[in-house]
């Protein structure tokens, strides 16, 4: 009898100690899935594959990794959500559209989580309405902040909710030493927002 290879992810999987879905699970995906539609995002549009959920060491900190095609785009990205204790108000750190330094924006509610923002400003935001708490980006990304963002390579990272959130280019799915290092790179940079603006900014979960 040949036995089918198990496939990358879930022998990643069996090794940490996390769990491996074909698809998007009820704990996982399912979960994310539903702030995201709170929030007023199309999560119609997402069809989520190969996913991974359990907690990243030393931290314990929990997340849900999953590949995904949206409607219209170029192949599979992979989504790296890390889970937060409270959820904050949107931001995100992107490239600036003139020498794409990497420039923190409170102005992504338009954009929709999954979005690959490491490479790209997207169109959506010009002229977009300006946020709720406009202090907010300037204060929760510190100079320590963008440090990280830089020396692990997170240009692109975005708070949605409770959901820090780093998305491949599309077409490139990660693969499982990649995994590891987004995940570990995504608890590192959770570990440098400031307290202090963290607790400031705690709001509702139930809140888009």
């Amino acid at each position: 009898m040949i036995r089918r290879a198990r496939a990358p992810r879930a022998q990643l999987a069996s090794d940490r100690g996390w769990r491996y879905s074909r698809h998007g699970s009820r704990p996982g995906f399912g979960s994310v899935e539903d702030r995201w539609r709170r929030a007023g995002n199309p999560v119609a549009d997402l069809d989520p594959a190969d996913e991974l959920t359990g907690a990243v060491d030393p931290a314990g900190r929990p997340f849900t990794l999953f590949d995904t095609t949206v409607l219209g785009s170029a192949g599979y990205r992979t989504v790296s959500v890390l889970h937060l204790p409270v959820a904050l108000p949107p931001v995100a750190v992107m490239p600036d559209p003139i020498d794409g330094e990497p420039c923190a924006e409170g102005r992504v509610g338009p954009v929709p989580p999954w979005a690959a923002l490491a490479f790209q400003h997207p169109p959506e935001l010009d002229g977009a309405h300006p946020p709720e708490h406009p202090s907010f980006a300037g204060e929760i990304v510190t100079g320590e902040v963008l440090d990280v963002t830089r020396r692990l390579g997170l240009l692109g990272w975005r708070i949605t909710g409770r959901d820090l959130v780093w998305v491949s280019r599309p077409g490139d799915r990660l693969d499982p030493d990649r995994v590891v290092a987004v995940l570990e790179a995504l608890v590192t940079l959770a570990s440098v927002l400031p307290p202090a603006v963290v607790r400031a900014y705690a709001r509702d979960e139930r809140r888009p």
